[in-house]
């Protein structure tokens, strides 16, 4: 029996810096595969007796290099790939001012200068780049480059709408010379008919030299189904100017993917009575995506275990794929078979993230597991499969809201129930309508192709570290990733014989395995190895059902897999039809499905603060200041018609709720100035302070006669540690959590941040239908932050020390919430108070700021999800996030604020404007 598995959590330990590839030469690396390992910790002398590079089939760099796998960048709904990047140590990066300062100094003209720095920066403070870019658009003879500039900006910040709606005002010309491939990216993620139609012309006519440029055009009208287009701007790119070596690299790279897209490979014939069954691998066409994790491969070993246990079969196809298969094969634990007639089968390689170019002959059958979260340059999933291939899911998982779109949905529902790795896709899955159930790890099962015969380590044999820093006192521990480029460039054959070596090591060179990967843990542990886990974050969604799994569960994951998939990879070697197939797969996992039903239907326990809500809002009640206007003014009829008005809506005073500390005293009396200069009915301004006094009451008191003020002390209430509090926000803004309960002689506020100013008469807002919700919004416009279920599995990310609190979010969102639903933002809402009382808000979802660290905004849309009606965008119109033209309410939401004199904003002339208005009120 394998030696049980630990977790270690020792803290202070230091590490030791671990160079990048892009740190060390290539010539240096291949230079030390081929000697012995020198010792990896380069600030102790003497090299490691009798280490040796793993693994050893081609004395491949595993413990020589790092490289970071870089992602897609859509920040919404996954935990940030740097948790899957091995420990590194980086320098600061250069600031946006010295880039733009290099670019100018090199002779390059303004608006190319912006573009260019952008482009290159890595890092980017998105806020003090705005600022400049707002400005060069303020002037006629920089306009050019302030528009571009913020055009990337807007693109890198997920503002798809913003940075298409920039990126047309400049002409074909300049967006052919400042931003050709940004313009078209832009346009394809809008849909725009003629997008690829003008980067062709572009193209044709030399209109763009630069061969990166090119590139990038190829690969875009790749993903936009041009192969024809995409094949002229690669030849263009191959003879553009400035093609570095880098860009020869990766224009090879796309060339054969062109090539299948150009020109389809007809699929092998299978013949009648063969069997024909897919095999995953991991190229893709973009290199940024394409896997250099040999864990990947790890988990297709473990696949094949499920197909290649069953007795007696015939492999068939091309050597390529069958030798490696075949090699497996000979692998299996007698104990582990599963008698049976045998059967020929037809084997095919599959790219699991772009298997639409595939060559699949008809009825294909497949194990769909892994990781399903690559986007191709950003913009398209390849999912659902290709149409031959008819998959079996277990071990699946998925985080990425974006990819279960209604297509994907329908797909996943014909061909379920669906086997997940985590619960965390359990939740998202049945939250969506799809049938499904907690599977487990499919590398818990990596055992049947490891004989249970071998010889372990010596005694005093080293430790090695996989993807984790090496502490101080494990003095001769050897250091080994999972990540590596050549994994990207190997064919299955090579990765797999790669995967095997370095396993097999695991347990017979070492005396233990540290190891921060899922895919070195499970199957380490599966094979016999002894092995501690230390994952980056306890609370990683990814590991929810598998790191609290003892001994015990991951021997029932690994029987539950293996009595799942059995009876229905019997049924298909047998060829059994396809409805055959599913209806076994059905009533072999139908109890699992139950059970996974009735785990996500259970009641989630509700959180708990450690103070008293009703304690709190006495106390607060109990600081309450009247201040009744002095100049009250008469009761008028409604404004404006354009938004629906409550029936029988009465011209009663338009209730504003404001939240603020000391800190924004100025910001207050601007906001008030907006409300008081543009609104005709009575005003009545609910504040909750923090560090006022009576002269702030007396100051407010005097400047707005009109307005009756109505003053809250929250000085003392505390929410705990609020972890997802952002950087420009202070806590004062989590006490409108408190105004259901605080007002309960109102039933209606609007709810006005202080970086936000009225334009027109909020009587119009104040009096709109709320039709029973809760209250009326602004759906969030940002890619990056638009899916509700994207922004709760973000949240998750800080929960490291509760992984229980983690899971207990997921769980209590996807059952509370309908699948789909957009997050808003919370700076100017319509807040029916009846209604919130009535559900108990306040009392209720206060304690999730403790509990989950919410701030006050991801606390509303947890409460509201899909029940808020939709603001009209006029109500909260965001400068910095699109072009806005009418605002009733303009919004500066984000760090960069009006009131900054060192920065440029946009419509910054209306808070001017507030403020020269209220100078004469002094």
């Amino acid at each position: 029996m394998s030696p049980a598995s630990r977790r270690l959590t020792e803290p202070g330990e230091a590490a030791h810096p671990v160079h990048t590839a892009a740190e060390t030469s290539a010539e240096t690396l291949l230079t030390a595969a081929a000697d012995r390992l020198h010792n990896p910790h380069h600030d102790r002398p003497g090299p490691v007796p009798d280490a040796r590079p793993l693994p050893a089939p081609d004395q491949e760099t595993w413990a020589a290099a790092k490289e970071a796998n870089r992602q897609p960048r859509e920040v919404w709904s996954a935990p940030d790939r740097a948790a899957d990047r091995p420990f590194q140590e980086r320098p600061e990066p250069p600031s946006g001012d010295a880039v733009l300062t290099a670019a100018l100094r090199r002779g390059l003209p303004l608006d190319e200068a912006v573009t260019t720095s952008i482009r290159t920066t890595r890092t980017l403070d998105t806020a003090q780049w705005r600022s400049l870019c707002h400005s060069l658009m303020a002037h006629p003879e920089t306009l050019r480059a302030g528009v571009a500039g913020a055009a990337l900006i807007a693109q890198r910040a997920g503002l798809r709408e913003l940075a298409w709606d920039l990126l047309r005002q400049l002409g074909p010309d300049d967006a052919a010379r400042l931003a050709p491939a940004e313009y078209l990216r832009a346009g394809i993620a809008m849909a725009s008919p003629d997008v690829a139609r003008t980067a062709a012309t572009w193209v044709r006519y030399g209109y763009v030299p630069d061969a990166a440029a090119l590139l990038e055009i190829a690969k875009l009208l790749f993903i936009r189904d041009e192969p024809e287009l995409a094949t002229e701007a690669l030849d263009a790119a191959r003879h553009g100017e400035g093609r570095t070596d880098q860009v020869q690299a990766s224009i090879d790279h796309l060339a054969p993917w062109i090539a299948k897209a150009l020109r389809p490979r007809a699929p092998a014939r299978v013949p009648t009575g063969h069997v024909s069954f897919a095999v995953i691998d991991y190229k893709a066409p973009d290199e940024k995506v394409a896997s250099s994790n040999i864990g990947d491969t790890v988990q297709t070993i473990a696949s094949l275990g499920h197909l290649l246990r069953h007795e007696g079969l015939r492999l068939h196809g091309d050597g390529a794929v069958t030798e490696p298969v075949a090699f497996l094969a000979d692998r299996v634990r007698p104990e582990q078979v599963v008698p049976g007639p045998g059967a020929d089968v037809h084997l095919t390689l599959v790219q699991r993230d772009m298997s639409r170019l595939d060559p699949v002959p008809p009825n294909t059958w497949m194990l769909a597991f892994g990781w399903y979260m690559h986007s191709q340059f950003d913009l398209r999933f390849d999912f659902p499969f290709h149409e031959n291939l008819q998959p079996l899911f277990v071990s699946f998982h998925l985080n990425k809201h974006a990819i279960l779109t209604p297509a994907a949905v329908d797909y996943l529902k014909a061909h379920g129930p669906i086997g997940c790795r985590d619960w965390t896709t359990v939740h998202l899955l049945l939250n969506a309508g799809v049938p499904a159930f907690f599977s487990g790890c499919l590398t818990t099962t990596i055992d049947t192709v490891f004989p249970a015969d071998f010889t372990p380590a010596a005694p005093g044999a080293p430790a090695v570290y996989v993807d984790t820093p090496v502490p101080e006192h494990d003095v001769g521990s050897e250091l080994v990733t999972h990540l590596h480029p050549s994994v990207r460039e190997h064919d299955l054959a090579r990765n797999l014989h790669t995967a095997v070596d370095l396993l097999d090591a695991y347990r017979t060179r070492f005396s233990r395995v540290v190891t921060s990967r899922l895919h070195a843990f499970l199957p380490s542990w599966a094979i016999g190895a002894d092995v501690d886990f230390r994952p980056r974050n306890d609370a990683d969604i990814r590991f929810s059902g598998l790191l609290d799994a003892d001994e015990t569960d991951r021997r029932a994951m690994q029987h539950r897999i293996r009595n799942a998939l059995a009876p229905a990879m019997a049924k298909i070697l047998a060829g059994a039809s396809r409805d055959e197939v599913y209806a076994t797969w059905r009533a072999t996992v139908a109890a699992d499905v139950a059970r996974a039903r009735a785990v996500h239907d259970a009641p989630v326990p509700a959180p708990s603060g450690s103070c008293s809500v009703d304690d709190v809002v006495a106390g607060v009640r109990a600081t309450r200041v009247l201040v009744e206007a002095a100049e009250p003014r008469a009761h008028r009829a409604p404004g404006r018609s354009g938004v629906p008005s409550r029936s029988g809506a009465s011209a009663g005073p338009v209730n504003v709720a404001v939240a603020l500390d000391g800190n924004l005293r100025s910001q207050l009396e601007v906001v008030v100035a907006g409300v008081v200069r543009h609104t005709d009915r009575p005003v009545r301004v609910v504040a909750l302070t923090r560090d006022h006094t009576p002269a702030d009451h007396d100051r407010l008191a005097a400047l707005f006669p009109e307005v009756t003020f109505e003053w809250y002390a929250c000085d003392g209430t505390d929410y705990g540690a609020v972890l997802g509090m952002l950087q420009h926000i202070t806590v004062a803004t989590m006490d409108r959590l408190l105004l259901p309960e605080l007002l309960p002689h109102l039933d209606r506020v609007i709810y006005h941040d202080l970086d936000a100013l009225s334009v027109v008469d909020l009587g119009e807002l104040y009096d709109a239908d709320l039709d029973g919700a809760p209250l009326a919004a602004r759906p969030s416009i940002s890619y990056n932050y638009r899916h509700g279920i994207g922004n709760v599995i973000r949240s998750t990310r800080l929960l490291g020390h509760d992984p229980g609190a983690a899971r207990d979010l997921v769980r209590a969102m996807t059952q509370r919430h309908r699948y789909g639903y957009r997050g808003f933002n919370a700076g100017i809402l319509l807040l029916d108070l009846a209604v919130m009382r009535a559900d108990r808000f306040t009392h209720e979802f206060m304690p999730y700021a403790e509990r989950y660290g919410l701030n006050d905004q991801d606390v509303l849309n947890a409460y509201a999800g899909s029940r808020y009606r939709l603001l009209d965008p006029r109500w909260n119109a965001w400068p910095t996030q699109e072009i806005v033209a009418e605002p009733w309410l303009i919004h500066w939401a984000g760090p960069v604020k009006p009131w900054h004199e060192a920065q440029d904003v946009l419509l910054k002339e209306h808070w001017s404007a507030a403020e020269s208005w209220l100078s004469t009120r002094r």
